[in-house]
């Protein structure tokens, strides 16, 4: 699995035409249904490589676990900023480090 605190855009997957990432980034953040099989089958029907199928599908959990807000996502680069449930409020990564070293 891929970690959330990607910085810097995938180069497999961040050149692909804006639409494509936007169909993957949607299927990545709401497809609870397939299999990772499944969804990688799909990603490479819609005109994917094996390679960025698979790339893609590595995302998955990271999708699904944190809410991106924007076009800073893991795949476009950045990432930085997500939804707190518990604290109630989206925080950036460097208020999120923060708070980590103040404990």
């Amino acid at each position: 699995m891929i970690q959330s605190t990607t910085r810097q855009a995938d180069p497999l997957l961040a050149a692909l035409p804006e639409l494509l990432i936007d169909l993957i980034e949607y299927q990545l953040s709401n497809n609870e249904a397939d299999t990772d099989e499944e969804l990688r089958d799909y990603f490479i029907r819609r005109g994917l490589s094996p390679a960025q199928a698979d790339r893609a599908v590595e995302y998955r959990d990271d999708y699904l676990s944190e809410v991106h807000w924007g076009r800073e996502t893991p795949i476009r680069g950045g990432g930085a900023q997500r939804c707190n449930s518990q604290a109630g409020r989206v925080e950036t990564e460097k208020s999120k480090k923060s708070k980590m070293a103040r404990r």
